[in-house]
């Protein structure tokens, strides 16, 4: 066997290491050749039936065919009138003896057995019984017959029957290879998992725990695997809150000490079956990190609506009128125009119309139809194809309607747009579908289009500057946003929101002006709308800081932002009777003289008092009363 094995061995060109041993001394040699890296054993018998039970590696058999038998039995025939077989009881009892017999024409005794001691006794009792030859498949067995007077015919393993178990040994080390690629991949993707993740078996114990749910439960991952899921839970409070009563959960909030987990339970199914379940949870603090990663890329690409209707500040009747307005618009999938002065706030209409659609999730494209020359604006909308002109992005560019599909585009100053391209506008407006530069096919988009303009475009189609048809498309849903003259009740609430998230922002403290004075600059029409009076308020709220008197200084700003002297009431003086004082329209010097004298002749020379009536500081006061010669 061991020159037929090595034969096969050099045959096949496999690297096979023989070694002859049998029963215990075979238990030694085959644990020391699993330590050195064998993958696969290949015995026979008793002998591989006894390794088999030592080793975790995988033992392949080498079948012995009814021919073998038959041949070993027709040699025993010729050599004695009484004949036994000694085998092994898991894997000679399928021999069809019976058959056998019928064909030799010969009695064939069977003895098997199960360990060392027990084949002794077997081969006692075939001596008691008469039996003068034996056959087996050991050479032991051989040895032991020819010790008790008897002889020993060995049953020999065929060429082809080695050849079959060295195949099989090398199909089982492929498989076992690949099985240990997909552990080392799935190994390593649980390792680099940013969840923490755990697994519990049908039986309750801990069969997976990688190394992030080990950080975060404080468990030792190589300690607790095999250990029961009760006894762990049991000094370990954290992995009873995520693990709970092990039911299919979703999105669970566990405050672990320091840490707050949102986790997951799943039951892990065969077939029908549950076999366990798997825990997953994550950190809380690194979800924000990434939601809040994942937003800024999406702003960078202003591809998200920043703003909704709570972002609009104002309680006054015309900005409540209009949001209530654009509200109902943004139920339907209608074009809106949006028209209204500069700075009035129009592309924060757009982004709540957007917010508050049924598009919310999808991207939100905004486009300065002024900012961009002609050429530019139309590559920029409509995108291009590779070599569709010099200097062409390789691989082509995607426009910003397709970047919009399934969302919302925002076409500002729409007034400013070629008429060229206002006609490719409006085929994409009646068609749904765009064709890039230098493309000859066309991309169908879903998208909603709101379109901006501070110019009267219907002024405009009369000049012949704007296409009527383009503007009958647009003007299907109009709303127009009011400018803050006609809103000058918003005008704290204004100053209020623009402090406050000027401190946030830098967080710088600002001490809000008196409220007379911010209710003075109603007296201003503020041409430039919100964005003008925001603007003025970033300038108080930058040097209120460095200034000690702040209402002197939100006086003098808002004189320089007015530059119309004759337009500007002298601030109210709250308090008692008679507080208001009456002056002639003139320059601003002559007017700060009358009012300087009338505030002298009505509250005394006391300066501290008087200053404080006028909302300013001793010594801008007596500036004021120096320069005009009234000190």
């Amino acid at each position: 066997m061991t020159k037929l094995a090595k034969e096969v061995a050099d045959e096949l060109g496999e690297p096979i290491l023989v070694r002859e041993e049998v029963l215990g001394e075979a238990i030694r040699i085959a644990r020391e050749m699993e330590k050195s890296g064998v993958e696969v054993i290949i015995s026979r018998g008793a002998t591989g039936a006894q390794v088999r039970k030592v080793v975790d590696i995988p033992v392949v058999n080498i079948e012995i065919g009814s021919f073998e038998l038959f041949q070993a039995l027709w040699k025993g025939k010729h050599l004695g009138e009484k004949i036994a077989y000694v085998g092994y009881h898991k894997s000679d009892r399928n021999f069809d003896f019976g058959l056998i017999q019928r064909m030799l024409g010969v009695e064939v005794r069977t003895f098997f057995y199960r360990h060392e001691d027990e084949l002794e006794e077997q081969i006692l009792q075939a001596h008691r019984e008469g039996v003068d030859t034996v056959i087996c498949t050991g050479i032991c067995i051989v040895q032991m017959a020819e010790a008790n007077g008897m002889r020993g015919i060995l049953v020999q393993s065929s060429r082809n029957s080695l050849v079959r178990a060295v195949h099989r040994a090398k199909e089982i080390i492929l498989v076992k290879r690949q099985e240990m690629a997909r552990a080392e991949l799935l190994q390593t993707i649980l390792d680099s998992a940013y969840e923490g993740i755990l697994a519990v078996d049908q039986q309750g114990r801990i069969s997976l725990c990688n190394p992030v749910a080990a950080q975060v439960l404080g468990l030792p991952n190589k300690e607790v695997l095999h250990q029961p899921l009760a006894e762990v839970t049991a000094h370990n409070p954290y992995l009873a809150k995520v693990y709970g009563d092990g039911r299919p959960a979703g999105g669970e909030l566990h405050k672990l000490g320091d840490v707050s987990v949102v986790a997951n339970r799943v039951p892990i199914r065969v077939g029908r079956e549950t076999i366990g379940t798997v825990v997953t949870f994550q950190d809380v603090t690194r979800i924000i990190q990434l939601e809040a990663k994942i937003r800024r890329e999406l702003y960078q690409k202003g591809l998200v609506a920043r703003f909704t209707f709570e972002d609009i500040i104002g309680q006054s009747e015309a900005i409540r009128e209009a949001v209530e307005k654009a509200k109902r618009y943004a139920l339907t999938d209608s074009t809106v125009l949006l028209s209204g002065e500069s700075g009035t706030g129009k592309e924060l209409f757009a982004q709540s119309i957007h917010a508050f659609s049924r598009r919310s999730g999808g991207p939100f494209v905004a486009v300065n139809c002024a900012a961009l020359p002609e050429n530019l604006l139309e590559s920029e909308l409509f995108g291009y194809e590779e070599g569709a002109f010099t200097g062409a992005k390789k691989g082509g560019k995607l426009g910003l309607f397709e970047l919009a599909h399934g969302g919302t585009i925002f076409l500002d100053e729409i007034g400013e747009m070629p008429l060229p391209l206002q006609a490719r506008l409006l085929r994409v407006l009646q068609e749904k579908e765009v064709m890039r530069l230098g493309g000859s096919r066309v991309i169908p988009v879903d998208v909603r289009v709101i379109a901006a303009s501070n110019k009267n475009l219907q002024q405009a189609v009369q000049e012949g500057t704007f296409r009527a048809d383009l503007f009958y498309r647009l003007n299907v849903l109009c709303l127009k946003v009011p400018p803050l003259r006609a809103r000058k009740d918003d005008i704290p609430l204004l100053v209020d929101h623009f402090i406050k998230r000027y401190q946030e922002e830098h967080k710088l403290p600002v001490r809000r002006p008196r409220e007379a004075l911010v209710k003075w600059l109603a007296s201003y029409d503020w041409p430039g709308n919100v964005r003008e009076l925001e603007n003025f308020v970033q300038r108080y709220c930058v040097l209120a800081g460095q200034e000690e008197d702040a209402n002197a200084l939100f006086q003098e700003l808002f004189a320089e932002t007015v530059q119309q002297p004759t337009r500007l009431a002298p601030p109210p003086v709250s308090g008692e009777e008679g507080g208001r004082v009456v002056i002639r329209l003139g320059t601003l010097e002559e007017m700060e003289k009358q009012i300087l004298r009338q505030a002298r002749s009505r509250w005394g020379a006391n300066r501290s008092e008087l200053a404080e009536r006028l909302g300013i500081s001793r010594t801008t006061l007596w500036k004021k009363l120096k320069e005009l010669g009234e000190g």
